[in-house]
């Protein structure tokens, strides 16, 4: 299969939250998250998610990049583990090229007063979904805030925001396509990089010279879960790992 890294774009927003919802459906903190969401509420919020993301990257140093399997032909979403349901549309993109991999990195920026103004403007705020798990939510966005404050300094180092491969698509390096983007970059400029890494993604990340630093600990059974989970914090240093 012939893959390549292309600028991700706003009308790429039904394909990679398709993908979005089964990556993260069996996550032991995220997948808590909304459990008794009705699936329609869910995805038209994780639409709007992705769409504000779009819409304020010019203020917020992002940058959006995609993998696409550029082998034409039908693509139906059980290739992606995705559930054959009316509110997703198909991963095959008009040209016969399917989306199957998406970054989301944070670059560093600085904004001028007018653009300061400007992003201040933004609404950004959104409203759960009824069914939402409401403390869970805050709990662990507000750990992760509070984390990024610590470690990260968004005017000179660098943020894996997100990063996400369909399930048919991982272990085929698409996922090391998407960070050696922004590494090369890193490095470039001689700057840190810093992301938060699930349980499944933890080895990938320390393989690109990612070390722990921090982590968010949660007791997931007054949540409906089991056990305790956890979430880390990484920070990798120019040059470190193999990118």
């Amino acid at each position: 299969m012939p893959f390549e890294v292309h600028p991700a774009e706003a009308s790429d927003i039904p394909d990679i939250v398709a993908i979005h919802q089964v990556v993260w459906v069996d996550d032991p903190i995220v997948g808590r998250l909304m459990p008794n969401v009705d699936p329609k509420a869910k995805y038209d919020y994780d639409v709007d998610f992705y769409k504000k993301k779009f819409d304020s990257r010019t203020l917020t140093g992002a940058v959006m990049h995609k993998v696409v399997d550029t082998d034409t032909g039908d693509c139906n979403l059980s290739q992606h583990g995705i559930p054959e349901i009316d509110v997703v549309t198909s991963l095959t993109n008009v040209d016969g090229r399917k989306l199957v991999a998406f970054a989301r990195w944070k670059y560093p920026y600085t904004l001028t007063p007018e653009q300061q103004a400007q992003k201040d403007k933004l609404d950004l705020s959104r409203s759960y979904p009824p069914g939402t798990n409401e403390e869970l939510y805050e709990q662990f966005f507000g750990r992760l805030d509070t984390l990024r404050q610590r470690y990260l300094d968004e005017a000179e180092e660098y943020f894996l925001h997100i990063l996400i491969v369909s399930p048919a698509y991982q272990r085929k390096g698409l996922g090391t396509m998407l960070i050696r983007e922004g590494l090369a970059a890193a490095d470039r400029d001689k700057v840190r990089t810093y992301v938060e890494a699930s349980p499944k993604g933890l080895g990938l990340y320390k393989k690109h010279g990612w070390k722990e630093v921090d982590e968010i600990v949660i007791d997931m059974r007054p949540h409906g879960g089991t056990g305790i989970a956890t979430e880390k914090c990484l920070i990798r240093e120019p040059g470190a790992g193999i990118a």
